[in-house]
């Protein structure tokens, strides 16, 4: 979301919690996508946003009335607009003569535009035009940049990176190899040329364990043509980069997690003399004693009587 300096009291009610919750946050939460059309637009731009839309449906917003302002000479609206769905990120889509079918890419930060990137759409191929995937909107794509010109020139290095915040809005640690089936492919064919394609990753048997990997291309398929840019300074974005103390986990030692999250830890202790240790007598012990003796002494204790022997003179007078 829009990262905001200013914090403090906000007064009662709702507002308070709409405010508190567009402040600074440690843990960014996924970014939002503002999709917006210009005073006059094609219908080629039309469908470029939809299809965009589709693409990041799970965290976008697509607005439907058109906007008079331009994002490189009136930025306070886009930018007040931005505040207003609390997004960090929008795409602006116009038609004009001087620029047709033009598409604007962009980022915010602090309420104020941070880069801007504009792109006339030269080829197109939209999502109904491919066949049917399994593949579902939304999901989360591996980027592939193609061509030395992301590393040769410094504003498509940040080309590089605005295309990573915009279609991978959330980090991950671990890929599993089984999941991944979406595919995005960004090559820079010419210092003023980018070509985006979609493909749907096909695995096979190989007779290895190195599966056999297939790519279906299934749209989008974009053919930009780069016309300006506009990037922040190196101030503003070492500031839009900064990352609170309060957000660095340093290693702590002797700590460590499992592969389920469970939190490990080794304790240091002296060696210790377990002979020499008093032991306590468990109370169950002691419990089951005193009852077997409770019985024990309820018992009746029983003599045993021998039996009279007859005598001599019994026998005789029988």
């Amino acid at each position: 979301a829009v990262v905001s300096t200013q914090s403090g009291h906000y007064g009662r009610g709702k507002g308070k919690k709409i405010l508190e919750g567009r402040d600074s946050l440690l843990v960014e939460n996924e970014k939002k996508t503002v999709l917006m059309k210009g005073a006059k637009t094609s219908g080629i731009i039309n469908e470029v946003l939809a299809d965009l839309y589709k693409i990041r449906r799970s965290n976008a917003v697509m607005m439907d009335r058109n906007n008079p302002f331009l994002p490189f000479d009136e930025s306070q609206g886009l930018c007040d607009l931005m505040k207003k769905k609390d997004a960090s990120m929008f795409v602006f889509g116009s038609h004009n003569k001087k620029r047709p079918h033009n598409i604007v890419f962009g980022r915010t930060f602090d309420g104020q535009i941070l880069d801007m990137i504009e792109f006339g759409v030269t080829s197109f191929k939209k999502l109904s035009q491919f066949k049917q995937t399994k593949v579902p909107l939304g999901a989360k794509p591996c980027l592939i940049f193609n061509g030395d010109v992301f590393e040769k020139f410094d504003n498509w290095g940040l080309i590089q990176n605005f295309f990573c915040d915009f279609f991978c809005t959330t980090k991950t640690s671990s890929i599993n190899l089984a999941g991944l089936e979406y595919v995005i492919s960004l090559s820079a064919v010419e210092p003023d040329q980018l070509l985006l394609r979609s493909y749907e990753v096909h695995m096979k048997k190989s007779g290895t364990s190195t599966p056999h990997v297939e790519l279906q291309e299934i749209g989008v398929s974009l053919d930009l043509k780069l016309r300006r840019s506009q990037f922040a300074p190196a101030d503003v974005r070492r500031h839009a980069l900064k990352v609170p103390k309060a957000a660095k986990l340093g290693k702590t030692k002797n700590i460590s997690h499992d592969m389920a999250g469970t939190k490990m830890a080794t304790v240091h202790m002296t060696k210790q003399n377990i002979a020499e240790m008093p032991q306590a007598r468990m109370k169950g012990v002691k419990g089951s004693k005193r009852k077997e003796g409770d019985e024990g002494s309820k018992k009746k204790k029983v003599k045993k009587v021998k039996a009279a022997e007859p005598q001599e003179n019994d026998m005789d007078t029988s």
